[in-house]
């Protein structure tokens, strides 16, 4: 084959691998994609000046500038890109003054030989330089816990493209048997293919490692979006005061775990804070918060941990207590007023003996809560009459009979 066949392809080759990464530039932001394409239409450009110089002879020296300056470009621009994407560095002003001396290599190495395989082995070494820094700089991105696939496909292709230019020295150098023996000529007919297949490698190393970017922030999105539904969900579903389940709560699971827990018994408690009026009236309403909070926190005291504490009204709450025998859970119950006997209600007042009220109730399948829970409601309104009445609550089940 034919070198400059062999180049007119590795031109075509880079040109689709530059408009691909145009492509996704436009979808995909960031600094690191910017220097990736930046650095892919460096090497398209000087693929392009190198075949026009090998065609146009009254300006090939020209033509050769270009090429030696837009390849190390890209080597350059492509190193920038490894060093963001692993550190989050960015080029300064101060980065591409670095590129000065570059220019004037660039200028001057075409008059240095005629012969442009003379000229490409310093070429040749320049870029291994290159491809080797740009491997280097990947080196945060490798030694991080979990390396991707994306940083090994581009860290492998700049290991090999940086071996297969520094093999061009002494491989170009041979040709005319400087080292004492002569590489065949058709091998260096396929340099450009060989070049091509590693920086196809490469693009498709940039392209994982972009797409991996993006899978980032989608899971990221995602993460974020499941921790604000579930603040959401408790928002709605915790009463902000107590941290008790609200209302709200109680129907989303009685609409929702009802069905699948028929065979299910327990009881049911309803507890009034007494006289939160006259606490309000007296201490204040700042007051009267802490004594809702001291019963829900007396409440969850006596309760065990899988029992299930709302807040049913203002100052009433409501206990699901599943599987517990009724004369445990009334036992329970009775033991609040002594834990709210000396509640403290703010600095500037003595602790209050705060009094609840309670009824209780049992059921015997999850469909009849609703039932008990009216009949604990009731019990309670009668305990609470009964207190003003001057009777002990201990009293009401006599009422009742």
């Amino acid at each position: 084959m034919d070198s400059n066949v062999g180049l007119a392809i590795q031109c075509v080759g880079i040109g689709l691998v530059t408009l691909l990464s145009f492509f996704m530039m436009r979808s995909i932001q960031g600094a690191s994609q910017r220097y990736w394409t930046a650095a892919w239409s460096c090497l398209s450009l000087s693929l392009s000046s190198l075949i026009v110089g090998f065609h146009v002879a009254g300006a090939k020296n020209l033509f050769y500038s270009l090429y030696f300056f837009g390849e190390y470009a890209f080597g350059y621009m492509f190193m920038a890109g490894c060093r963001h994407h692993a550190t989050g560095a960015r080029l300064t002003r101060r980065h591409l003054i670095a590129l000065a001396p570059s220019v004037g290599i660039a200028a001057a190495l075409p008059w240095l030989s005629d012969d442009f395989n003379d000229l490409f082995m310093v070429q040749a070494s320049i870029m291994a330089a290159l491809f080797a820094a740009a491997f280097l700089a990947m080196g945060p991105a490798r030694r991080s816990g979990q390396v991707s696939p994306g940083v090994r496909v581009m860290s492998f292709a700049l290991l090999l493209l940086a071996l297969d230019f520094l093999h061009y020295v002494p491989v170009f150098g041979a040709r005319n048997g400087v080292w004492g023996f002569v590489v065949p000529e058709g091998y260096l007919k396929y340099t450009s293919i060989f070049d091509l297949t590693l920086e196809t490698l490469l693009g498709f190393g940039t392209v994982m490692v972009l797409m991996e970017g993006v899978r980032r922030e989608v899971e990221e999105a995602n993460r974020e979006l499941t921790e604000a539904r579930e603040r959401a969900e408790r928002v709605a579903r915790v009463d902000p005061l107590t941290e008790a389940l609200n209302r709200h709560a109680f129907h989303t699971l009685l609409s929702r775990d009802g069905c699948g827990r028929e065979g299910t018994s327990g009881c049911v408690a309803v507890i009034d804070l007494d006289d939160l009026k006259q606490i309000n009236d007296t201490f204040g309403h700042a007051a009267g918060d802490r004594a809702i909070r001291a019963v829900a926190h007396a409440v969850r005291l006596v309760v065990r941990a899988d029992d299930l504490l709302f807040r049913w009204g203002g100052d009433e709450f409501l206990v699901l207590m599943f599987g517990m025998p009724e004369s445990k859970a009334r036992q329970r119950l009775d033991s609040l007023n002594g834990r709210l006997a000396h509640t403290p209600l703010g600095e500037a007042h003595a602790p209050a003996p705060l009094s609840v009220s309670h009824g209780l109730a049992r059921f015997e399948t999850f469909g009849q809560l609703q039932h008990a829970i009216e009949e604990a409601d009731g019990a309670m309104y009668e305990g609470k009459q009964a207190r003003k009445a001057g009777a002990h609550p201990s009293q009401v089940e006599a009422i009742k009979v």
